[in-house]
């Protein structure tokens, strides 16, 4: 059975652009939709470039309109961003070209190279030894103190491909209540979150103010979505690694906690080990944690976890996060 034409699965401005410029003189073999992107058109492509006898495979990202209540990076944004990453160490994905205002495509593209690597979502789920998860939380929490250690001019988050927040750029950011009250308010009507859980909810963001008075005036570089679907490992030299940080399109400058709850928000899932290890290569990368650090990420990851609730991707997804409110809940009492 042959493949369709990959021309015929890209719009011809795209693939113009991707011939001519992105990669010249490259001849397209494959095309293939990539899964798991919810606000973005994702592609992997197979194609051998000119001055290269085999092949290689690039990932096509075409950014769409979004209404998130949360600020997503543009394309150009998000080219800075993995610059200033990968000029730290932080593993990341090499940026091959980009259209970032969509002046060739149409749309805002951007070309970077795969990489060949498992999520640790599915290294996790096939459920790893003790020792083995304990590496793999020593690796990745090594990555987020990397991560950390890349600072910028003030907090907020990004205006323009600078990497320098506006004064007020912490809003929305900056009123945790007041941002669960938003995504209460614009939920769907007759959406999966009781009226329970919606009074839930609203008592544990009015520990915000607390939680975000902690963490003021820090401006680290925040992956923001930093969990293991977009975490590529890999093993080098018999020992694991971590290949790339995925989907930078959430980031922002303020404190790693943002990270920390977000890698752990579904700790319990997890073996015990992972977590174990995962604060012990966060602390050996010289990541800070206060002493009440567990309750400040817990807090800080409201911000994920009010719109997740109520934006739910899929009712799977759903379920998992209304467990994380509710122990939570549990925990408090």
């Amino acid at each position: 059975m042959t493949r369709p034409d990959p021309v015929g699965l890209l719009d011809p401005a795209t693939h113009t652009w991707l011939t001519r410029h992105a990669l010249p003189g490259a001849r397209l073999h494959e095309v293939d939709p990539l899964p798991g992107g919810f606000t973005n058109d994702m592609a992997v492509l197979t194609a051998q470039p000119a001055d290269a006898p085999g092949t290689e495979r690039y990932v096509l990202r075409r950014y769409r309109p979004s209404a998130s209540r949360v600020p997503r990076n543009t394309c150009a944004v998000e080219v800075a961003v993995l610059g200033r990453a990968a000029a730290h160490t932080v593993p990341v994905t090499a940026v091959v070209a980009a259209d970032p205002h969509g002046r060739a495509t149409g749309r805002p593209t951007l070309l970077y190279r795969f990489v060949d690597g498992t999520p640790l979502s599915q290294v996790l789920e096939d459920g790893p030894v003790p020792v083995e998860a304990q590496a793999l939380g020593r690796a990745v929490g090594a990555v987020l103190a990397r991560i950390g250690r890349v600072s910028l001019p003030r907090p907020g988050v990004f205006g323009d491909s600078s990497l320098v927040p506006p004064p007020d750029g912490a809003a929305p950011l900056g009123d945790l209540p007041g941002f669960v009250d938003h995504c209460l308010a614009t939920a769907a009507a007759g959406g999966p979150l009781s009226g329970t859980d919606r009074a839930e909810l609203r008592a544990q963001a009015r520990r915000g103010p607390r939680a975000l008075a902690a963490v003021a005036g820090e401006r680290s570089l925040v992956h923001s979505d930093f969990n293991p679907k977009n975490v590529l490992v890999h093993r080098r030299a018999g020992q694991w690694a971590v290949a790339a940080v995925l989907d930078w399109e959430l980031a922002f400058s303020g404190s790693p906690l943002f990270d920390v709850g977000n890698m752990l928000r579904f700790a319990h899932e997890y073996p015990p080990a992972f977590t174990a290890g995962f604060i012990e290569g966060f602390r050996g990368g010289n990541g800070r944690l206060p002493a009440d650090w567990l309750r400040l990420s817990r807090t800080l990851d409201l911000f994920a976890l009010a719109d997740i609730l109520t934006a739910p991707p899929d009712r799977a997804y759903f379920v998992r996060a209304r467990a994380v409110l509710r122990r939570s809940a549990a925990d408090r009492y």
